[in-house]
């Protein structure tokens, strides 16, 4: 009897149970990188942050924890340089100015990184070759010398990151609970304890919070400054100017490459002849109709006015200058994202500026998700858009797509995502000096 009263509460015992620590969150920066000359190797470059996600909500990367630069522009940190999602090269802020109110990052613009050279088995032929590993279960990138190891997501130019160590010449801020960001590793490569990173200084409130000594920090590059190619600080909107896309991180991500792979090459020129198209549509439906010039009276009958009245005539096509088109596969095994861009002449002569985002709908005809049309009289009132790339902003291996609004006085980046058939701009870093000459 007493055995069976108690067999219940023995169930409800659960023992000890092992709990499952929270993973550490994010910390992803994203930057535009400008520059005139040529790509690799420019006249003159600067970087400008535009957002840091923490994990649950974008920070702006201009003014995120700016003690005393922001965290996206910390000297040492290092930038994957991006072309749709693949690493095309990197950047490494080596200073940060203050510029109006905004800051801007100057560095060096380096290649990737080759991967190393496999080691030949010195046993026999079906001997299982070990290629670096540290022990630790965690991924590290070759170092300089080639003594370090690597996965295989390093060798396709992936953003990975190695151990959290620190360039002992590039001292951490004086928080020892402030994130960081991808850092450079030069020849003096260490890794600083918690107790000898200032921690006696005021701690400014993060995102991330808590003394956590598992909070994400950024790995250390692969070459040191004198090995890097040191461009002069652009200054300016200067003409010709180029735009790419930077990433840096704390988390080891694989490579996600963003362009849309047609089935057939025609299929993409018959889409771009649509969005052109559709951009004339925009502009036409954007202006005041055209006032006819009365033509003299002929008889009609009543089946041509009614012909005359179910049918409108369509705008003519028009011509664009500076055109872009762009198709984005967003997230994997979805369908293409369009986005178009380009000048013309409305009928009036006045140039035209046109941004479209659209997806294809199950006939192949463009649905227009976004538009933006603007002339130079209207800048302050509707910015010229000018697409930079496409993007995993928030590290959830899903393309968000970055902007430049360019008004008269200043300009701004936005990030816009695009899901469920709608285009939403989620985060924008406000205005930013047009002009950012040196004070």
């Amino acid at each position: 009897m007493w055995l069976a009263l108690a067999m219940p509460t023995w169930a409800q015992y659960p023992g000890h149970l092992e709990t499952t620590k929270k993973a550490a969150a994010t910390v992803r920066a994203i930057a535009v990188l400008e520059w005139t000359g040529d790509t690799g190797k420019p006249k003159a470059s600067r970087i400008i942050p535009v957002s840091v996600f923490d994990g649950e909500q974008y920070q702006p990367g201009g003014l995120y924890l700016a003690k005393p630069e922001p965290l996206a522009l910390v000297p040492g940190t290092e930038y994957v340089l991006q072309d749709a999602g693949v690493a095309r090269g990197l950047f490494d802020v080596n200073s940060a100015q203050d510029v109006d109110g905004y800051w801007f990052g100057y560095g060096a613009w380096k290649p990737m990184a080759a991967p190393a050279k496999r080691a030949k088995p010195k046993q026999g032929r079906n001997t299982p070759q070990v290629v670096g590993g540290a022990g630790d279960g965690r991924p590290h990138l070759n170092r300089k010398d080639g003594s370090g190891s690597q996965d295989s997501s390093a060798s396709t130019g992936s953003t990975s990151s190695s151990s959290s160590t620190q360039a002992s010449n590039n001292p951490p801020a004086s928080d020892p609970d402030r994130p960081t960001l991808r850092r450079r590793s030069d020849s003096s490569d260490s890794a600083p304890s918690p107790s000898s990173a200032g921690a006696e200084s005021p701690a400014p409130e993060t995102a991330i919070g808590g003394a956590d000594p598992d909070r994400p920090r950024m790995a250390h590059g692969q070459q040191s400054m004198k090995d890097d190619y040191q461009p002069a600080q652009l200054t300016g909107v200067p003409s010709g100017l180029e735009q790419m896309i930077a990433v840096s991180d704390a988390h080891e991500g694989e490579v996600h490459p963003f362009v849309y792979l047609w089935s057939d090459p025609a299929d993409a020129t018959n889409m771009q002849t649509q969005m052109e198209i559709a951009a004339s549509n925009a502009i036409a439906a954007s202006q005041p109709p055209v006032k006819a010039a009365p033509k003299a009276h002929t008889a009609t009958t009543a089946a041509q006015h009614r012909k005359a009245a179910a049918a409108p005539p369509s705008p003519p096509k028009l011509v664009f200058s500076n055109e872009r088109f762009k198709a984005y596969e967003l997230t994997y095994n979805a369908g293409a994202t369009l986005v178009f861009s380009g000048e013309t002449l409305d009928h009036a002569g006045k140039v035209k500026y046109v941004t479209l985002i659209a997806q294809p709908d199950f006939n192949g005809v463009p649905k227009v998700l976004f538009k933006s049309v603007t002339d130079d009289d209207h800048l302050d009132q509707t910015p010229k858009m000018r697409l930079v790339d496409a993007v995993d902003a928030r590290a959830d291996n899903r393309g968000d797509l970055v902007f430049e609004l360019r008004s008269s006085r200043d300009r701004e980046f936005v990030i816009y995502r695009v899901s469920a058939g709608q285009a939403e701009q989620v985060f924008t870093t406000g205005s930013l000096p047009n002009s950012n000459s040196q004070s």
